[in-house]
């Protein structure tokens, strides 16, 4: 698969969230977190290698088909949703979901492993990051799943699956939308609602995660103020500027800088790249990839850096219909989809929709995703449906440090626009 980055023109943003592995997480007798070390497998390194390949191509479908100055999303999110999805497929289907995340080599049991590693681990790798990934299925009780399916999710993603009589109930709803507030720390609170559902409507899947972090060093709150910003649409904004003059982990090359913030407990970090003057961030991710982040994350240096970084907390919601199908995944929505695996009766994908929060201040990160996808049985018709300033457009991403993992990905072009 290509990996391009929005071909053409590209948004990024990356911040945050695909792939990471083995660290169960528990708690003592006394409350007290048990964290254990991470350690990657060759199979498993490949894996979230994929994961990443993934990352940006979705940023770079939903750049390509939104021209908003802020994107932000979830592609660990996304991938996890899509692995429960994957393990109802089969045949073409099933073939082009895993062409997609770059799975296709994999055993799917060695995919569900890896999922299941993802969900134990990552809450555990310190004692001073929030992260709460959480999988809900709701299906109808006209529906039945098959065993094997319900198993996997189970097994591999702590997805229960929930029965209720009908989708066209506002109880139903509400428990759906409950569910998504609960496990984002009420940063997302709507998922779903009356227009999205009908009674052709069968199945709904849910993945849901929160991120909250401080800082390694925080910003002081005395030396922020107001700078200019140069929006992605090249208007001149006065917003709030956080600043800190220090050594820290930093990268550059003719076209971009990087810097590299630590947060609290140092298993994770933020990645804040910089196009250089004059050239569009668009365009500058055309050439972006997990290869190329790599290589930016790996050759650094530790000087002194002056950083100056706006502050923002934005919302973003998009429609991944179009993206995944871009991607590949083309008959999954449609009536010619295999999901056999998934039931005895027969059934399609309607839409895959997610929500993301991001907010970026003086004392961390606080980030949450929610992605839901839709089922309707065949009856229905497919739905339609050295200096770093960064005071102009910015990719943000959120990583684990040790294997590079992403959270989430973002561009930011307007740090004080809103996108509900």
């Amino acid at each position: 698969m290509k990996k391009l980055l929005f071909g053409g023109t590209v948004f990024c943003l990356s911040v945050i969230l695909v792939c990471l592995f083995m660290l169960a997480s528990c708690e003592t007798g006394n409350g007290v977190k048990q964290v254990k070390a991470l350690n990657f497998s060759p199979a498993e390194r490949q894996l979230s290698q994929q994961c990443n390949d993934f990352s940006f191509d979705l940023l770079e479908q939903a750049a390509a088909h939104d021209q908003s100055e802020n994107i932000i999303l979830s592609p660990l999110s996304a991938s996890m949703l899509l692995g429960m999805v994957m393990n109802g497929a089969d045949g073409e289907t099933q073939a082009q979901i895993r062409e997609m995340l770059g799975f296709e080599d994999a055993p799917i049991d060695e995919i569900n492993d890896y999922y299941r590693q993802l969900i134990d681990v990552l809450p555990a790798l310190d004692t001073y990051t929030n992260l709460n990934i959480a999988n809900g299925i709701w299906v109808a009780e006209r529906f039945p799943l098959q065993a094997d399916f319900v198993q996997a999710c189970k097994q591999s993603f702590d997805a229960e699956a929930k029965n209720v009589p009908t989708f066209v109930d506002d109880n139903v709803l509400r428990d759906i939308n409950n569910f998504a507030a609960s496990h984002t720390n009420n940063r997302i609170k709507e998922v779903i609602d009356r227009s999205m559902v009908d009674d052709n409507t069968v199945m709904a899947l849910i993945n849901a995660l929160y991120f909250k972090a401080k800082w390694k060093d925080k910003f002081k709150t005395t030396q922020t103020g107001k700078q200019k910003f140069t929006t992605l649409k090249g208007n001149e904004i006065q917003t709030d500027f956080m600043h800190r003059t220090d050594e820290m982990t930093y990268s550059e090359g003719e076209d971009y800088q990087l810097v590299e913030l630590p947060y609290k407990g140092g298993e994770y970090c933020a990645d804040i790249i910089l196009p250089a003057e004059g050239i569009n961030i668009r365009t500058f991710m055309d050439g972006m990839d997990a290869e190329r982040w790599n290589e930016m994350t790996h050759n650094t240096m530790y000087p002194e850096v002056e950083l100056a970084l706006p502050k923002f907390s934005l919302k973003y919601q998009r429609c991944l219909n179009d993206d995944l199908k871009a991607l590949g995944m083309l008959d999954a929505f449609t009536t010619q989809a295999d999901f056999s695996r998934l039931s005895e009766h027969e059934a399609y994908l309607t839409l895959i929709n997610q929500h993301t929060f991001m907010q970026v201040d003086e004392e961390g990160t606080e980030a949450a995703a929610v992605t839901i996808g839709m089922f309707a049985d065949k009856a229905a018709e497919p739905m339609d449906y050295r200096r770093f300033i960064a005071d102009r457009p910015f990719l943000f991403i959120i990583r684990e440090r040790d294997y590079g993992t992403i959270l989430f990905t973002a561009l930011i072009g307007h740090p004080e626009m809103q996108k509900q």
